[in-house]
């Protein structure tokens, strides 16, 4: 709080002086993200958008995806950030420069923002780390039996199916597939616990999204 109450006194400082200063959309712990930040996130693609939302819906979605990086990277750091391929990166990267129709639309984003190929590549290294970690340490974790899947097959998956007049086929052609939707549920989930126990002990402050 501390760190927060100097930031906007600096700020406002600045604005007296006739400075021009960037604002601030949120403060984790001592890291401050700045509107720019998610700006530059946001404009770059950095994140999908979710059919049906609409502006307002989608920046405050990457600011709090932004937030749960932040703290999430922090416990990374502590038992050490592994290192990632830049096969990964770059795979990464081709994904996001497809969400836009062209190179040169991509090009122009990167000028607006000021920001570099290479820095984006950085933000990318840096989200990869954090799902290595998760997968080291949630993965080994879950486990899913034959019964499981088998309910599920009956219970979800196969309801899902005919109610999108899609076939179904036999369970055991399914079975894989069915597994790892299961398996990637479960991840969901221990993520999600994992991100409001780090967040419940950290000092997060939100700002603004515009």
């Amino acid at each position: 709080m501390v760190l927060a109450a100097l930031s906007l006194c600096l700020l406002q400082m600045a604005a007296l002086s006739g400075a021009t200063l960037d604002r601030i959309a949120a403060i984790v712990e001592r890291e401050v993200i700045t509107l720019s930040e998610l700006n530059q996130v946001v404009a770059l693609r950095f994140f999908a958008r979710n059919a049906g939302e609409d502006e307002d819906e989608f920046r405050r979605r990457v600011l709090d995806s932004m937030i749960a990086q932040a703290l999430r990277f922090r416990d990374v750091e502590r038992f050490g950030a592994q290192d990632v391929s830049k096969d990964a990166v770059e795979a990464r990267f081709k994904e996001i420069t497809g969400r836009f129709p062209d190179q040169a639309t991509f090009g122009r984003a990167l000028i607006e923002q000021e920001l570099t190929a290479d820095e984006v590549r950085a933000l990318i290294k840096r989200q990869l780390q954090v799902e290595a970690y998760i997968q080291e340490r949630f993965s080994p974790l879950i486990f899913v039996s034959l019964d499981e899947i088998e309910k599920y097959y009956r219970e979800t998956w196969s309801p899902q199916r005919r109610g999108r007049g899609l076939a179904v086929p036999p369970i055991g052609e399914s079975r894989e597939e069915i597994r790892d939707l299961i398996r990637s549920e479960r991840l969901g989930a221990e993520i999600g616990k994992w991100t409001e126990q780090l967040r419940a002990r950290a000092n997060v402050d939100v700002y603004a999204y515009r």
